[in-house]
């Protein structure tokens, strides 16, 4: 069994030092993309100091061109619902069941954790800095299974590693007060009210941390073991963690090969906006004395320095022959200046993959709305290698969602829900009704809302065409009729699932009209071809294959009905309409399980003593309308 190392705080130091660099451009990044254009670097207290413009020098002028590229390239990583689907683990209605309340669980989960906000501030992170993770636990003081953010500042690997996969384990970086730390580890309450607390000088820019905190790593090897560490001593230690999926998932924006840390949307841009602030401040200057033209005055003229006013029309006397003042008129700029503007703009776009008409300005010479679209497609294509990335981490993380709830809900957890009709619902839930090993799939660019619309295009396309049928495109058109047909279907397993408890129990059952017909069919077709229904009872075999056979023929008509009643008894039975006290009698003789045919003189000893009544008899034979697979029990 792998040993805790002794030298954990060496290990973090290491893995400190080695992203120094990284760290160097994270922050240069940041500092251009809030706007602070003009650093210089500070080697002795290691970090960029702004440059402020001499009183009197020359102007310089900050176009702040990063902002708007960051946040279009952000809007089109900021998710949308994803459509999760859980594959079951065999076709058994037990097995299904639990693939869909799987699904219902990660729905629900998405919206109790701000899973859509959490990725986005993750998404923040990974435009900007170029790395980001995903952290997911169980809270033990919030009850629940949630995920957090890190930044690349707090994110830690083996020193010297070529990429995350690599590391042989990851740490994240958290700070806390030492109350918090003292109630969480009461055992090790001297140690940290002796420890030192952590400095500035690792501090995100323009981030500054609470004063007084103690600086924290919580670590996971792969082989799954974990630990929270301060300096060199263990808070926490356990040697049987979740192992796969890795509880954090590294995202990277742009992954270049032998590189650890990912390359963000601006790091690449920052000398080419340094550029256009240089380029537009020297237009700025030449426009200042341009409008500002000095004057040359010979000193014989005898004109007073006080002379030259702001005054309109005032007149200004010199001696003719010492000489005429004149204004002096410098150069303009190079017409490759200008030029040079809108090089350096194309270069921007170029190089972030997003240009004019994904940035809602016109192109030039276009104006075809398709042609407009597949311009505005080719960029958003330059994103498909990150967004990959994404989903391969948001299904990761969703694994490790259901993994985690697997293992901590022990007892009966009540979530709120949506169901079919949109109303708020409360749903118990159990560990026993996830997937012991859940293997979770993204519907395919459903996480990003571009694609999602361009994907319920191409369903009404294919409905429209007639290539497949309502119940199909209801399905697949949008997240929001998916999670409602989710919730139903798990109802209507459930309840099938009950009813066929029920029967094997020995309990007569009812299944009507409204119910799920689809659902009982399929649990007790599969029910029917498993080993325990031929060691039931052979009474017990029929009553259940009549049951079967009734659903099955449901609405097939009379003719249809009275064939399969023949061929096998039938319950639960549709009546059809027009069929008198007489008929129903006659139907009476057909099914052969004891059970079946007890229920079914009973109904027509009902039905008899309901005939008499006459015009009550008459209202109830259109009630039966509602309930016409109603079974047994006096529901026809």
């Amino acid at each position: 069994m792998a040993k805790f190392p002794t030298n954990i705080q060496t290990q973090i130091r290491d893995s400190d030092s080695s992203k120094r660099d990284s760290r160097r451009a994270w922050d240069l990044s940041l500092l251009f993309l809030q706007g602070d254009q003009w650093l210089s670097y500070d080697t002795t207290l290691g970090r960029y100091e702004l440059v402020r413009p001499n009183r009197g020098g020359n102007i310089r002028v900050t176009v702040n061109l990063l902002l708007n590229i960051y946040r279009n390239i952000l809007s089109r990583l900021t998710v949308n619902y994803p459509s999760i689907a859980v594959v079951p683990a065999s076709a058994s209605p037990d097995d299904v069941t639990k693939a869909k309340a799987t699904e219902l669980f990660i729905e629900y989960h998405w919206n109790a954790d701000d899973v859509k906000d959490t990725l986005s501030k993750s998404f923040g992170d990974l435009t900007s800095m170029g790395t980001s993770a995903l952290h997911t636990y169980y809270d033990a003081d919030k009850g629940r299974v949630t995920t957090e953010v890190f930044n690349a500042y707090d994110l830690f690997f083996e020193a010297d590693v070529p990429s995350p996969e690599e590391s042989e384990w990851i740490g994240i970086r958290t700070f806390h007060t030492k109350e918090a730390l003292k109630e969480s580890y009461p055992e090790h309450k001297e140690y940290i009210e002796g420890a030192p607390t952590a400095g500035q000088q690792d501090t995100p820019i323009g981030k500054a941390r609470p004063k007084d905190r103690l600086e924290v790593y919580e670590i996971y090897w792969r082989d799954g073991r974990h630990a929270i560490v301060n300096g060199q001593k263990y808070l926490f230690q356990e040697e049987d963690a979740l192992v796969e999926p890795f509880p954090i998932q590294v995202m990277r924006y742009s992954e270049i090969p032998t590189k650890l840390w990912g390359i963000g949307l601006i790091e690449p841009l920052v000398d080419l906006q340094w550029f256009y602030n240089k380029a537009r401040s020297q237009i700025m200057q030449n426009a200042e004395l341009m409008a500002n033209p000095k004057i040359l005055i010979p000193k014989t003229a005898g004109v007073p320095t006080s002379a030259f006013t702001d005054r309109p029309g005032e007149k200004i006397y010199y001696n003719a022959a010492g000489g005429e003042p004149r204004v002096m008129a410098p150069a303009p700029l190079p017409g490759y200046i200008l030029d040079n503007i809108t090089r350096i703009q194309a270069e921007m776009g170029d190089v972030a993959g997003i240009h004019s008409v994904s940035l809602g300005k016109r192109a030039v010479n276009v104006s075809s709305g398709a042609a407009i679209s597949e311009l505005s497609q080719k960029d958003m294509s330059q994103l498909h290698i990150t967004q990959t990335g994404i989903e391969r981490a948001v299904r990761n993380m969703a694994k490790s969602v259901c993994l985690l709830a697997k293992a901590h809900y022990t007892e009966g957890k009540m979530i709120r829900m949506m169901d079919s009709f949109g109303r708020v619902i409360h749903k118990e839930l159990n560990n026993e009704d996830l997937m012991d090993d859940p293997e979770i799939f993204l519907q395919a660019g459903s996480l990003f809302r571009k694609e999602a619309h361009d994907r319920d295009a191409k369903v009404m396309e294919l409905f429209n065409l007639g290539l497949i049928d309502k119940e199909s495109a209801l399905y697949e058109i949008s997240f929001r009729t998916s999670n409602a047909r989710v919730s139903e279907k798990v109802r209507s397993l459930s309840h099938a699932q009950d009813m066929l408890e029920a029967v094997k129990g020995g309990a007569p059952i009812e299944i009507y009209s409204t119910d799920d017909l689809d659902a009982f069919e399929r649990v007790f077709r599969d029910f029917m071809q498993t080993g325990e229904y031929y060691e039931m009872d052979p009474t017990r075999q029929d009553y259940i294959s009549d049951v079967y056979t009734s659903m099955i023929s449901f609405g097939k008509g009379q003719q249809a009905y009275e064939m399969m009643m023949r061929e096998r008894k039938v319950f639960p039975r549709e009546v059809m309409p027009g069929v008198g006290a007489q008929a129903a009698q006659t139907q009476v003789g057909l099914p052969e399980s004891p059970m079946a045919e007890q229920q079914v003189a009973d109904e027509a000893m009902n039905n008899a003593m309901e005939q008499a009544s006459g015009e009550a008899a008459v209202s109830r034979m259109g009630q039966r309308t509602e309930a016409n697979i109603s079974p047994f029990g006096g529901g026809l």
